[in-house]
């Protein structure tokens, strides 16, 4: 049952941001069984007005997308789902996690015995805004959630060689690797849009093994999970300040 009451009030506008439709697909069912439908990726959730938006894969994708999508839109507040990887093996493997900040993982220059030196050793970036201890942090966290929060590590590509999974330990690094995260957190801050990042682990960042991976059952969780944030009032109004 909604949460969510026609009173008459002008709708917030909300953008859900995927990589791929796959990712998103249940959440898409979902509003055209619960919600007003105005078109394939245009929605009325009671007093929320939801558009779904599908960047592509990949931090160029995904940074090109959401600037070509804000020349026509002007969101009051997005959300970003995907599923990543667990590059901290503490980490439940299907559940949810809200991202508290992102980092861009090998970017820098590559020394003599293979290690990163990151933009910031390398004083190519200072750490000024957008930028707070060399992260991309999220300054719109709720203030009391279940949903327990982890940070993220936006890659060029998914790892999995040991020998470089133990490198990137030794920097600057994030719990949950994903490859759009940093492309988000950095349009959001610049452009002042609040924004919340949610992501579910379908593996463990180890020797590439796919038949270890939970891709489908963290997808059903993860859009089950927003669902629940969408229709939680007092959570979702803390989105929109």
């Amino acid at each position: 049952m909604l949460l969510f009451h026609n009173t008459g009030t002008v709708s917030k506008k909300l953008t859900i941001v995927a990589a791929t439709i796959n990712e998103i697909q249940p959440l898409q069912e979902y509003f055209q069984k619960e919600a007003v439908r105005h078109s394939a990726t245009h929605f009325q959730l009671g007093e929320i007005e939801i558009d779904i938006h599908i960047t592509g894969v990949g931090l160029l994708h995904t940074t090109y997308s959401l600037m070509e999508y804000l020349s026509d839109h002007k969101p009051d507040a997005w959300i970003q789902i995907g599923i990543g990887g667990a590059f901290d093996t503490s980490l439940e493997m299907e559940q949810v996690y809200l991202i508290e900040s992102e980092v861009l993982v090998d970017f820098g220059a590559e020394d003599k015995d293979g290690n990163i030196i990151n933009q910031f050793q390398l004083g190519w970036m200072t750490d000024e805004y957008p930028y707070s201890d060399e992260k991309l942090q999220c300054p719109y966290l709720p203030i009391q959630t279940a949903i327990p929060v982890a940070s993220g590590m936006t890659t060029i590509h998914s790892h999995g060689f040991i020998k470089n999974i133990e490198k990137i330990s030794e920097g600057l690094h994030g719990q949950i690797e994903n490859m759009e995260g940093a492309g988000f957190f950095y349009v959001s801050l610049m452009k002042q849009i609040p924004f919340w990042s949610f992501r579910c682990i379908s593996n463990y960042v180890e020797s590439r093994n796919k038949d270890r991976w939970k891709i489908d059952a963290a997808i059903k969780n993860l859009n089950q999970k927003i669902i629940l944030v969408l229709n939680d009032q007092l959570l979702i109004e803390q989105l929109f300040v």
